[in-house]
């Protein structure tokens, strides 16, 4: 019987159990990319919020409230009233304009008047969706009385710019609350 030599070298198509130093670098390399690829993200986003980076409901133009009123078929623009509410006066009208401006989704809105309640505040102008939820609310342009006629009359003209820059922006929530809703 013929001994068998072993050799000392092993055969190189065998697979190493250890892997060269290079390689595992390379794979420690290659792991901390991949975490950095999916955590670099998740920690620029907490940072951003964490920081006040980031200004949210960019596209609103009104205030979110909350609060529940009766339900009804259409949405609404609602104007609460009071009595020492002037200003609920003059608003009217340009809540109709509104109306007539949002063409063929003018009969899936309403324009309503109702007495101020807990939730209702006078001095602001709501849109209700018809379940009854309180969606958005806008701030009336407040009256002044000046003592002066050019006094009143610059006054005027502010109140009134004031009104059609909340009258853009309350049509342009609505026609984004109504495209996107199918009630009503």
């Amino acid at each position: 019987m013929m001994e068998r030599k072993t050799s000392n070298f092993r055969n190189k198509s065998q697979p190493s159990h250890h892997a060269h130093p290079g390689q595992q670098i390379r794979s420690r390399k290659v792991l901390l990319a991949m975490l950095a690829v999916f955590l670099l993200p998740v920690a620029l986003a907490w940072l951003t919020l964490t920081q006040g980076w980031f200004t949210p409901a960019v596209n609103s133009h009104g205030e979110w409230v909350q609060g529940q009123i009766a339900a009804d078929n259409q949405w609404r623009l609602i104007l609460p009233t009071s009595q020492d509410c002037d200003a609920c006066l003059r608003v009217e009208p340009l809540l109709n304009n509104i109306d007539t401006a949002l063409g063929r989704d003018g009969d899936r809105v309403a324009v309503v008047r109702l007495p101020t309640s807990n939730e209702l505040e006078a001095g602001y102008v709501y849109i209700a969706d018809p379940p009854g939820l309180l969606i958005m609310r806008y701030v009336l342009p407040s009256s002044k009385s000046g003592v002066e006629f050019d006094v009143n009359k610059q006054q005027e003209q502010e109140r009134e710019q004031e009104q059609a820059k909340m009258g853009k922006a309350l049509l342009s929530d609505l026609r984004r609350l109504l495209k996107y809703s199918r009630a009503g």
